[in-house]
């Protein structure tokens, strides 16, 4: 394959990403310490839990008004694994939700913003570390924050905890450029993003060819 088929098959794998790879979560429930998503007494094996993959819609969770269940809050994903005498329509509160994946980042500064209700705690891997610590009961808070990454760009490890508590609502959203991390792009506009990109692969390739 040549360089320039190459870079163009790179460029359709990074747009087909939409920020993150696929999106991974176990749920607790009963947890003894729901107002402090930081407790790993929250993750305890005895408690009862379950597995399940993030949607399409990405890391965008909120209770419906008329019901404060796991299922709804979690968008009604598919639980696997499941511990201890799980309950998928039992209440939201005094849950913890741990949310693993890999999520993109350009070297330098990225922008981002999580909203929740209640506690989050955030991690970076590859040496970057805590970049969100709001592990407490709170109402609705919505906070802007930047990553900064001092290597090359490329996909990073993160670990995200959301502990409820203390009744409806709950609440978590965590975006970039006020995309959910993890959402799914329309095909037609990851056709346009994919088509666009190689279309100035193709034509700085053929700038070359001529020069």
């Amino acid at each position: 394959m040549s360089k320039l088929c190459k870079l163009a098959a790179l460029v359709f794998g990074l747009s087909a990403f939409a920020l993150a790879n696929p999106i991974t979560g176990i749920v607790y429930q009963g947890v003894p310490d729901a107002a402090n998503a930081g407790d790993s007494l929250n993750m305890a094996a005895t408690l009862p839990s379950a597995q399940f993959t993030v949607g399409v819609g990405g890391i965008n969770f909120q209770s419906p008004p008329s019901s404060y269940t796991t299922s709804a809050f979690l968008g009604n994903p598919t639980f696997i694994n499941q511990l201890n005498g799980f309950a998928p329509n039992g209440t939201a509160d005094n849950n913890e939700v741990v949310l693993t994946g890999q999520i993109y980042l350009d070297s330098g500064v990225n922008s981002f913003q999580i909203g929740h209700d209640d506690g989050v705690v955030l991690t970076i891997g590859g040496g970057i570390g805590n970049v969100v610590n709001q592990p407490g009961a709170t109402s609705f808070v919505l906070t802007s924050f930047n990553i900064n990454n001092p290597g090359a760009a490329g996909l990073f490890d993160f670990t995200l905890d959301y502990a409820e508590c203390c009744t409806a609502p709950a609440d978590l959203e965590f975006a970039f450029n006020n995309q959910p991390v993890g959402q799914v792009p329309e095909p037609s506009s990851l056709a346009l993003l994919g088509g666009g990109l190689l279309l100035g692969v193709l034509a700085m390739g053929a700038a070359k060819l001529r020069a």
